[in-house]
């Protein structure tokens, strides 16, 4: 693991977790490889006895005007439902990135 990506996953957990899923749960574990453009990540998602596990493999950044949205290309969890529901609902969609994290998102993808 690079420094780069070991700095980036220690700042982007706590910024998440304020962010973005606090709602839902909390990240617990977070593993960036921007070479690669792969994710491993760790949460505890609110009414869940266990951890779930996601692996992002390959994701792209999209600008469009003033916009910016996050393609995730190939995702899998440790949860069968909610893999074949992101499969169903996330991958391949645009989804904008919130302003609050739009700046850092260099940072956190490698882009």
């Amino acid at each position: 693991m690079g420094a780069k990506d070991w700095l980036v996953e220690k700042a982007a957990t706590a910024m998440l977790n304020q962010a973005v899923l606090k709602p839902y749960g909390v990240l617990t574990k977070l593993k960036l490889n921007s070479t690669e453009r792969s994710i491993d990540a760790e949460l505890e998602l609110k009414g869940e006895t266990q951890p779930v596990q996601i692996q992002v493999r390959g994701y792209e950044v999209q600008e469009e005007g003033e916009h910016t949205y996050l393609v995730i290309k190939n995702l899998e969890t440790s949860r069968e439902w909610l893999t074949t529901l992101a499969r169903d609902f996330a991958v391949e969609r645009p989804f904008e990135v919130p302003g609050s994290v739009k700046k850092f998102l260099p940072m956190l993808l490698g882009t």
